[in-house]
């Protein structure tokens, strides 16, 4: 992971921290980093171990032949996301889907750029309801997906989350009916012609999703999400034939996303579980 670090975007950055915080800042946020990149706890294993892990060499593989490196320094991140913050402003309209009972990436939006936040996730009614944080931040419990209609969400046990695929293999009776709507439904019912923010984590069905988008000719200028093949690492022989089906069609996604003016790039995670998915930052090319 540390050879991450040492692109010259990273450079950049760095300069820019040192210059804005002061060189102290730096060093105290730089050591902090080390610490958290050498913790078990927060890597979810030793230090590199994800790299004798068949799934994360396969998702590095997959990186590294189709998506780009940050080339911005104005890409900077936000909680556990990135975005290019030059392409912000309060007027900017963000969507937010699969929130959980953790915004603050969306909060840390909202103090920046003092901007209004749609969340939409059927599993964070109670969180929202004890929510004491900014007006700004807009809730429904609604699940993004391809159609419009109730649909079986199969609830993941020892976390709030939860899934149209069943992503998380849970048992098939642990599941709740809840509404979905597709994101030219919900822009419409909010009088929205365009996004300039797109988040959704819906858990294994982020291809579909995001090709539902596109078929419907919806562009937002940056578009944060996750690919996930599976929550194991170490695949037997079937699942290596099902990864080789998964990287096809998200190859071919993200070539049409190329084709249409987006910019494709890695967003790296250093600590927590790196690799253990494929997360794209899709920024959209100036006219």
């Amino acid at each position: 992971m540390l050879h991450e670090y040492f692109t010259k975007h990273w450079f950049k950055r760095f300069v820019l921290h040192i210059k804005k915080e002061g060189f102290l800042s730096f060093l105290k946020n730089g050591f902090l980093t080390l610490l958290r990149l050498f913790n078990p706890k927060h890597v979810g294993g030793l230090p590199y171990s994800y790299l004798f892990k068949k799934k994360r060499r396969l998702n590095i593989n997959f990186i590294r032949k189709n998506l780009l490196e940050f080339d911005d320094v104005s890409i900077e991140r936000f909680f556990n996301y990135y975005l290019n913050s030059s392409k912000i402003n309060s007027n900017s309209i963000v969507y937010s889907f699969g929130v959980g009972g953790q915004i603050k990436f969306e909060e840390l939006l909202v103090e920046k750029f003092n901007l209004e936040i749609f969340c939409y996730d059927p599993t964070s009614t109670n969180f929202f309801k004890n929510f004491k944080g900014s007006n700004k931040i807009k809730f429904s419990p609604i699940a993004l997906w391809v159609k419009d209609g109730k649909e079986k969400f199969y609830l993941d046990a020892p976390k709030t989350g939860g899934s149209i695929s069943n992503y998380f293999k849970a048992d098939k009776e642990n599941y709740l009916e809840v509404q979905c709507n597709n994101l030219k439904t919900l822009m419409k019912q909010n009088n929205h012609s365009h996004i300039d923010i797109l988040k959704f984590d819906v858990e294994g069905v982020a291809i579909e999703v995001l090709t539902n988008i596109i078929d419907s000719e919806i562009y937002p200028t940056q578009i944060v999400t996750e690919f996930e093949f599976g929550e194991e690492d170490d695949l037997d022989k079937d699942q290596t034939k099902q990864y080789k089906n998964f990287e096809i069609k998200l190859t071919n996604l993200i070539n049409r996303m190329k084709l249409i003016g987006y910019k494709c790039y890695n967003m790296p995670r250093f600590t927590h579980m790196p690799y253990s998915s494929i997360e794209v930052l899709f920024v959209k090319n100036s006219l």
